[in-house]
């Protein structure tokens, strides 16, 4: 049925007047437009998933690191994003950094390699006191630039992440009365799998750098760092929901 006998029929047969059947028409092709850029991103997205998934399996297949593959492999069963995968163990992995590089990850200097993308989103999230004697300046700049190129790709997919990032438990509420339906509590926990794997590499980095730390250190600054990175990506989605 075309839009003029769809409007005819809705109508009884009295039709609208012209004015308001092009208004009409100007809104639904304006929908079809967005409709269209919508499924083209979703394409680009999906091609630049597929690419860094494929960046990533070939690291699974030759790398000698058996307990980070080992990791890597439990995240992806958790369908975690893999750009966001890459952006967390290159790091640790210079051998990856030349494959990635024009995805805006970092080079071995932990620097975003691409200049030109606006990281002013990003907002640096400072973890290191900077009088801190503890860490060499080059390796707090190295995690400082690493941190903020993690908030930059979770907020490539952003729903997707926030989607398969934690663990979903409906928790019953106590009831006053035994007749009552039953209510539930939902609780967000984020996977242990990933906070694995950020103290993983962080160890991995830091021990290349001539850094030793305690793993429980290490871990809870893990938690700290993806918690925040979590947060922020939350906040941000629901900022430009509203500004839609």
């Amino acid at each position: 049925m075309s839009l003029e006998q769809f409007i005819n029929s809705d109508q009884g047969g009295e039709g609208m007047s012209e004015a308001a059947f092009e208004a009409l028409r100007e809104r639904m092709a304006a929908a079809a437009a967005q409709i269209a850029q919508i499924k083209k991103e979703e394409g680009k997205q999906k091609k630049k998933e597929d690419e860094l998934l494929k960046i990533l399996l070939k690291f699974v297949k030759t790398s000698s690191k058996t307990d980070l593959v080992l990791l890597i492999s439990r995240v992806l069963e958790q369908n975690i994003p893999a750009n966001f995968i890459l952006s967390i163990i290159v790091l640790s992995n210079p051998e990856i950094h030349q494959e990635v590089g024009h995805f805006k990850m970092l080079d071995h200097q932990g620097n975003i390699q691409n200049p030109q993308s606006d990281s002013s989103n990003a907002q640096a999230l400072i973890f290191f006191n900077s009088n801190d004697e503890t860490l060499p300046l080059k390796v707090k700049i190295a995690l400082d630039n690493w941190m903020k190129n993690l908030l930059l790709q979770a907020e490539e997919n952003p729903q997707k992440l926030l989607k398969t990032a934690y663990e979903i438990e409906m928790k019953e509420l106590p009831r006053e009365w035994d007749f009552e339906d039953p209510k539930y509590e939902r609780i967000e926990r984020i996977k242990a799998i990933l906070i694995q794997i950020i103290t993983s590499v962080m160890r991995e980095f830091l021990e290349q750098n001539n850094v030793t730390e305690p793993f429980d250190k290490l871990h809870d600054f893990a938690k700290f760092i993806i918690t925040g990175i979590l947060n922020k990506t939350k906040e941000n989605l629901e900022g430009r929901k509203l500004l839609e």
